[in-house]
């Protein structure tokens, strides 16, 4: 509950912004705006240092704590009660030309060390991400979470590995990476922050991994995307249409356990490495069919 929040809190800005061009909005709880580096460079957004108490803005209630897709009055300590009728819609990024640049710089790098070691022209560039965000990966990537939760979206760390062993030669996987976040083997490693990440999410063809910040990055920008959902959250609530969404529809689906889940740990182990590799493959089938 981080950055993927606060990007699709972007697309309700967009949305009041179409109905009232001329209104100043602010993310926020009514009276304190809450500042987000995802939030940079978006002109529908009020961003300025202290807040008018005089001047009439919209508020868009969006904030850690405070999400439209949990029901606050019927969740509790054990699990998270979903808001079913929320569906997400692709929010907004704005990276500056000095971000996109280096993203794409960042890109051709990778291409070319990949194309030097394989001898081959690389054909799809793939941004994957291994890592659940717990207590320590959120802060070391500067985010926020509550508990151990997305343990539950965990599909498991060697499966993504196989996935990367077996694909290596066809597809040029990067992962941006932070200090002690766990780094696949096989795929090329860009140290960044989360702007730096999104970057090269730009300049790239397609993102792995599971349901968050990486993946409502994707649909901010329209990016083709394979997620793996579990049985944790639904993708009628939390995915997107143009993307591939795994998820696992048993009677206790979705779950939103707040504790390490019996249940969610069964939708994973039914997710098999060769479905991913399946689906990739038709990927790299679909992207050679453009070039």
């Amino acid at each position: 509950m981080g950055y993927g929040d606060e990007i699709f809190a972007t697309a309700e800005v967009k949305k009041i912004k179409e109905h009232f061009p001329n209104s100043e909005i602010i993310i926020g709880d009514g009276r304190t705006q809450h500042r987000s580096i995802i939030y940079l460079n978006n002109p529908k957004i009020w961003n300025k240092e202290n807040v008018d108490e005089k001047k009439d803005y919209i508020w868009v209630l969006n904030y850690f704590n405070n999400r439209p897709y949990i029901d606050y009055v019927k969740s509790d300590d054990n699990k998270f009660a979903w808001d079913t009728e929320f569906t997400v819609s692709p929010g907004e990024i704005y990276l500056s030309d000095q971000e996109k640049a280096i993203g794409l710089e960042t890109v051709n790098k990778a291409k070319l060390i990949w194309e030097n070691n394989f001898k081959k022209k690389n054909k799809i560039i793939i941004v994957i991400e291994p890592n659940v965000k717990g207590l320590t990966y959120a802060k070391n990537v500067g985010s926020s979470t509550v508990g151990d939760s997305n343990i539950n979206r965990d599909w498991g760390f060697e499966k993504w590995q196989e996935v990367v062993n077996i694909l290596k030669d066809k597809i040029l996987f990067i992962q941006t990476v932070r200090p002690n976040i766990k780094k696949l083997t096989n795929v090329i490693h860009i140290d960044c922050n989360f702007r730096g990440a999104l970057s090269i999410m730009f300049n790239s063809n397609l993102f792995l991994g599971t349901q968050g910040g990486l993946s409502h990055a994707a649909g901010a920008f329209n990016k083709d995307a394979i997620i793996i959902f579990g049985g944790w959250i639904s993708p009628s609530m939390m995915g997107y249409d143009f993307h591939t969404n795994i998820y696992v529809d048993l009677p206790e689906s979705p779950c939103g356990s707040k504790k390490i889940c019996k249940h969610c740990k069964k939708c994973m182990n039914s997710i098999k490495v060769k479905k991913i590799i399946s689906l990739l493959e038709e990927k790299i089938t679909s992207q050679n069919k453009k070039l």
